[in-house]
């Protein structure tokens, strides 16, 4: 009897997802608990594995379009079993069928967080499992164990990210590339600055080509590209920072801007030494643009949104209350301000904010005020503009309440403004689409020939 794949609900929220990538072809063999392809929500990518073993067929292929929870997006004919017409003709007719509401994790599918932003309230957490001979009992996703034993990979030397420790795919791709980095270049350890010097990073995206380096605003962390990322679709690598005083990188300190550009340097003087793209939001587009002419750092692109120190004015109310909210109740009178639909933040937006900032507001409170005194901008980037010899865009909102769009004015004609009238300071989550396009056509243009 044939089996059916469904698209599961994760959260109480989701009503619908969108298959990023399938791991299996038309027609493969498959085992029950494999793998079989990764879906992207609000809050989170995820595998999802097969709930059976057998043949697998009729995949919906169309990976742009968004299906409703419990849609049929695949059959798996057990052994023997020869597939029939199925149920489903296109996928356009799988989009249109009427989801079923699953009500227990066996009637969706059982799945496993790759990567996540705000933890969904189920979690498929696998046994314990035995890599390799003589290592540790260790947590891990069955693409991480498959990935591990294909390459080689001892779990057991691997610190997980997912959630209780659990190792995934990424960490198992991240040690790769730090071994194959490593056998390319000799030398970097010893380029490297000591572990102390760098700020806590990881690993977004895995792809191909030139990564993408992206650094956050102020108040928040790495976590806050996912939802963005799942919108961009890149090829390439994408690696987020911690800033210093943010996310893992708490314990760090910056006692001006100059000396956080110095601590980002250092990390990616660890992490990519070769060619890259950068990205900064905010403050994150402040330092982005300072490394696109640091003399260690090597460029391709620079890509800023609404980015800090091209004028003098902030809003200090913004900074320091933002920065001293402890609740949602606290938040809810700053959030707004950052964009010009408040409806684009959803619940899970501002649960996902307070856990970027756990912790983190007494030094946050300290940061602003070194940073941005008196509602002002303590430094200033317009002159890395200046004879800029990369590519370089500039997205901002029209409505952006937290700097002055005004400021882009007078920059030199080297540099691409992208203006979006109706939108915020934060045109990545408003129009997510639309920014990602931008992204992705400097990535090509810039790209190695």
């Amino acid at each position: 009897m044939a089996t059916e794949v469904i698209l599961p609900r994760v959260d109480m929220d989701m009503t619908e997802g969108r298959i990023s990538r399938w791991y299996v072809e038309e027609g493969a063999s498959v085992t029950k608990g494999q793998p079989i392809f990764e879906i992207e929500t609000e809050k989170a990518a995820m595998e999802v594995e097969a709930p059976a073993s057998g043949v697998i067929r009729d995949l919906a292929t169309a990976l742009e379009m968004k299906l409703p929870v419990g849609s049929v997006i695949a059959w798996i004919d057990a052994a023997g079993e020869s597939g029939g017409k199925g149920m489903r003709s296109s996928t356009e007719d799988r989009a249109e069928t009427k989801a079923k509401t699953p009500t227990t994790p066996d009637e969706t599918a059982q799945y496993s967080i790759e990567e996540q932003s705000a933890p969904p309230p189920m979690q498929a957490d696998h046994p314990a499992q035995l890599e390799g001979d003589g290592s540790a009992f260790r947590r891990a996703t069955p693409l991480a164990r498959h990935l591990a034993r294909e390459h080689d990979v001892d779990l057991s030397s691997l610190e997980g990210s997912g959630p209780k420790g659990r190792i995934q795919a990424t960490d198992v791709e991240r040690s790769r590339a730090k071994a194959d980095a490593a056998k390319a270049m000799p030398d970097r350890a010893a380029r490297a600055k000591p572990s102390g010097a760098v700020l806590h990073c990881r690993w977004l995206r895995q792809g191909e080509g030139v990564p993408l380096v992206m650094i956050h605003g102020f108040g928040a962390d790495l976590n806050a590209w996912r939802l963005f990322l799942a919108a961009a679709r890149l090829g390439s690598p994408v690696l987020g920072i911690d800033l210093p005083g943010h996310g893992g990188s708490a314990a760090r300190k910056a006692p001006s801007f100059d000396a956080m550009v110095a601590q980002v340097a250092a990390t990616l003087r660890a992490e990519c030494s070769d060619a890259l793209h950068l990205a900064g939001h905010s403050l994150g587009g402040a330092v982005a643009a300072a490394l696109s002419r640091h003399e260690e750092t090597k460029p391709l692109s620079l890509f800023l949104i609404a980015p800090a120190g091209l004028g003098r004015e902030i809003n200090g109310e913004f900074i320091s209350g933002f920065a001293r909210a402890q609740s949602a109740a606290e938040l809810a009178p700053f959030l707004p301000m950052l964009v010009s639909d408040p409806s684009v933040l959803g619940s899970s937006f501002i649960k996902a904010t307070l856990r970027q900032r756990n912790g983190l507001d007494a030094g946050l409170e300290n940061l602003g005020a070194t940073l941005f005194p008196g509602a002002t901008q303590a430094f200033s980037i317009r002159s890395v503009f200046e004879g800029l010899p990369i590519p370089a865009k500039i997205v901002l909102g029209g409505q952006d309440q937290i700097i002055p769009p005004r400021y882009t004015s007078g920059l030199p004609g080297n540099v691409a403004i992208h203006a979006f009238p109706a939108l915020g300071h934060m045109p990545h989550v408003e129009a997510p689409d639309a920014v990602a396009r931008l992204l992705r056509e400097l990535m090509q243009s810039a790209a190695p020939k």
